[in-house]
């Protein structure tokens, strides 16, 4: 696996003649010097040519050539990822740097050829390759940006438009995951999918802490409580009948507006009184009219409340509490007859012409 680069010229030359001069012997011996030095490398690049994905025990693994030495074989039969945990899947067509350890290759990183955090290939550095040469069995060049990195940040990219950033706004401490950005730097009011957490310079500093989540569809599922807490708890909807509560199986049903059902209690109330003083002012005609008003517009009022159901609010709507859900039975045991055997029956051989078919009539 490791090798050696000569640095100096070819070490094969012939003894000096005469007189032995001190220049001629320095000078030879300043030759002899530089010929025999090298430069050692540890690692080598090596070209993939396969990838194992999903093969116990060689799960992303490859096979290829080296470029420095082509038919230098690979220890191990494949070379492997150097780390269990973390794996960058490298592309056919791509170099990574290779190393040994304990009799086997195993390769580091994917090195970066093109600049390009969506695919890295340039097939046929070692020989061997014919033209159009795929990267895989699936996946196809797209045109990713890559994002803007900024001084002392930490960054990691993933091939098709999804990334995490460790970044920092004025030494606060930021981290942004984003699935599916469209530029060359976060939006969260652009990108497809994203977290955005935000820290503070210190702990005083309460109003920098924030968590930003945005998506066209997010889903929170607890397998037994899911807990929101704080201060005060916004909850937002634009349409009717998108804040729904309880179990989603069970019919929805409206719930109730607080401040037409306590107008509507007020008035049912207030409603006998009313009557009564209307009838005590039947005597004056003017004082009548006036109290007759009012009260037809309670009247109104409450029909209204009625029959339009201005009491429910239909934004907002919750199970039923009456609807039960069925339980499903279990399957009847019905202890069905096992299905009969066919018997066997001897079929005569095939007739092989007319004339044996009528001998056989």
């Amino acid at each position: 696996m490791a090798w050696i680069e000569k640095k100096g010229g070819d070490s094969n030359i012939e003894l000096p003649t005469g007189y032995p001069a001190f220049s001629r012997i320095s000078s030879f011996v300043k030759h002899l010097i530089n010929a025999s030095q090298y430069y050692y490398h540890e690692s080598e690049s090596f070209e993939v040519k396969e990838v194992i994905l999903n093969q116990a025990g060689n799960r992303g693994s490859v096979r290829g050539s080296f470029i420095n030495n082509p038919n230098q074989p690979i220890l191990g039969g494949v070379v492997k990822p150097l780390m269990p945990n973390i794996i960058q899947v490298p592309l056919v067509g791509e170099e990574v740097v290779v190393i040994e350890y304990n009799g086997q290759h195993y390769y580091t990183g994917i090195i970066n050829l093109k600049g390009s955090v969506n695919e890295n290939s340039a097939p046929g550095a070692s020989g061997g390759y014919k033209k159009n040469t795929k990267f895989g069995e699936t996946f196809e060049r797209k045109d990713v940006k890559p994002l803007e990195i900024s001084e002392g940040c930490i960054l990691f990219e993933g091939r098709f438009g999804q990334s995490i950033h460790f970044g920092s706004d004025k030494q606060k401490p930021i981290i942004k995951i984003v699935a599916g950005h469209r530029g060359t730097t976060e939006n969260i009011n652009k990108d497809d999918s994203s977290i955005h957490l935000f820290g503070a310079e210190d702990n005083s500093d309460i109003e920098s802490k924030k968590i930003k989540i945005k998506s066209n569809d997010i889903f929170i599922t607890g397998k037994r409580n899911l807990f929101l807490e704080a201060d005060s708890v916004f909850i937002n909807a634009k349409k009717q009948n998108t804040i729904k509560m309880g179990d989603p199986r069970a019919p929805m049903i409206p719930t109730v507006r607080g401040d037409v059902m306590l107008k509507f209690q007020s008035d049912i109330l207030t409603l006998l009184s009313d009557f009564q003083q209307v009838l005590i002012l039947i005597a004056n005609p003017a004082a009548f009219l006036i109290k007759a008003k009012l009260l037809l517009d309670k009247i109104l009022r409450l029909t209204d409340v009625i029959t339009k159901q201005t009491f429910l609010n239909k934004q907002v709507v919750t199970a039923d509490p009456n609807f039960k859900l069925p339980e499903i039975p279990e399957g009847p045991d019905l202890n069905l007859p096992k299905i009969p055997e066919v018997p066997k029956v001897k079929i005569p051989p095939a007739l092989e012409d007319l004339e044996d078919l009528q001998n056989n009539i």
